[in-house]
Parts: structure tokens; sequence; C-alpha cells
């Protein structure tokens, strides 16, 4: 963490976040106003409210944030399940064809869908063992990770993680970049995300690839909410305090340029 986040004021705060129960928030499907943030984001309390879905207030900046990137409203969300970044997509104008591996994801992404009466095309695709004949102009990559981001909701997740498995973690997510990179049209657009602040997964995967591929430009993302770090940004956690906090992210916008 220490490596991530300099400031101790953020890293003191991200400490004593282990006490605290995180808030938990809703998202609408359409902009309301009397919103708890951006229009959008309501705390969850009792029940989900009619038209919104449960999302972390970290995942909805991510989304809400480097959509704009895309030029081509069709976009392939590659570790889709169980929704929340495909359904906000949907809700901003984006035709998604969403895929996933684990069928019990897809479950939970079939009733959410169901839930708000909207129509996504999910479909149970292994991405690394599958071959793709179609190209794409816009990719969205959530890939799995650590989950560390989340340690405010799990805390047991910092010590259940040992160095092997991150570095196994990074081996499939360079692996899933390198095969989204390969079915990206040129000047396509592919962003990368995980919910974790761990080196591993977050700035070495980027280094990796930009040490390889020669052909692929970063772009600066414009939020008062991220701090950057090298060759992507992290949520910052402190310009939630007042909105009870929020998960950590990581998210690398690449593009994809004629060689």
């Amino acid at each position: 963490m220490d490596k991530i986040f300099s400031s101790n004021t953020i890293r003191n705060y991200l400490y004593s976040s282990f006490f605290n129960k995180p808030i938990n928030y809703q998202v609408s499907l359409i902009d309301k106003k009397e919103a708890y943030y951006r229009k959008r984001v309501f705390i969850l309390e009792k029940k989900i409210v009619k038209g919104c879905f449960v999302q972390d207030i970290g995942n909805f900046e991510i989304i809400n944030t480097i959509h704009k990137f895309y030029k081509d409203k069709n976009i392939l969300d590659v570790c889709a399940a169980p929704g929340g970044k495909s359904i906000l997509l949907n809700s901003l104008g984006y035709n998604v064809i969403a895929i996933d591996k684990s069928q019990n994801q897809i479950k939970k992404f079939a009733e959410n869908l169901k839930r708000l009466n909207i129509k996504i095309n999910i479909q149970k695709i292994d991405f690394l063992k599958s071959k793709f004949n179609s190209k794409y102009n816009s990719i969205l990559l959530d890939a799995p990770c650590s989950a560390l981001g989340t340690f405010r909701r799990n805390p047991d997740v910092t010590v259940k993680i040992e160095q092997s498995q991150m570095k196994k973690h990074q081996k499939t997510q360079l692996q899933m970049v390198e095969k989204s990179l390969k079915i990206l049209n040129d000047n396509g657009f592919l962003v990368y995300i995980v919910c974790s602040f761990h080196p591993f997964e977050t700035i070495e995967v980027i280094d990796k690839i930009m040490q390889k591929h020669k052909n692929i430009r970063l772009h600066d993302i414009s939020s008062n909410k991220m701090i950057k770090r090298h060759n992507g940004y992290f949520i910052n956690p402190l310009s939630f305090k007042e909105l009870g906090g929020s998960d950590v992210f990581f998210v690398s916008v690449l593009e994809k340029m004629k060689k």
C-alpha cells in the first residue's frame, strides 16, 4: 500500500477504515434529482429501489469517467458477470456484448437483468480458451484479481493472499490483456480494471505490456477522484470520505495504434 499511496493522510485513512463498516450504494438507471452523488448514486438502506442496482461508489466513478474514451458504442465486456459495469454501460447508451466463464456469476447477472427489465447479451465463454472471429473497437477488461481493494468489506483478504497467488494472478492478467489486444482493432480502446492496489496486478501489468507492444498509447484520465501512478490511476478513497469511502480500483486506458 505504501508504494501506491505516498500520502500519510490517505494511508492513515485506509488503515482506520478496517474498523469502519462500509456504506453500500445503489445506482439508478436514470438520473434522479435527489440522488446522493452525481444524480445516479443512492445509499442502500433497507432495500434496493426499483430501477437501481448495487455497486460500490468507486466502481461507479471508474465507469462514469472512462466510458467517454469509447468511440464505438458496441463494447465487449470480457469478465462481465455479475454485471455491475455492463449494466452501467448499458444505462449510458452502450450496446454491451457480455461474456464470462462462471455459470454462477452469469446466473446472478441474469437475475439482475430480469429485475431491472433490461436486455444485455450475456454468454458463457472462457475468454482465454475461446477463438474470436470478430474484432472490436471497444473492450472492457475487469480482470480477475486478488480483490485487495475490497479490504474494507473483506478485511481477511489482506492476510489470505500470498505472493505466489499474486504472481499467478499477474500471469492470467497479462494473458487476458494480450488476448484483448489481439482482437482489438487499430485505434480501438481497451480499458484495464482491477480491484486491487498491489503493484503486481496494476502498474507492473501495464509496464510489461508497454515494454512488449510499442504501438500502445496510454491516455490520461480526467478525474479529481483518482490518483495517477506511473501508467494508470487509483481511486483515491479520501475523495469519498464524506460519502463513507470506497473500494480501491486501478484503471488504465490503452489505445492500440497502427504499427
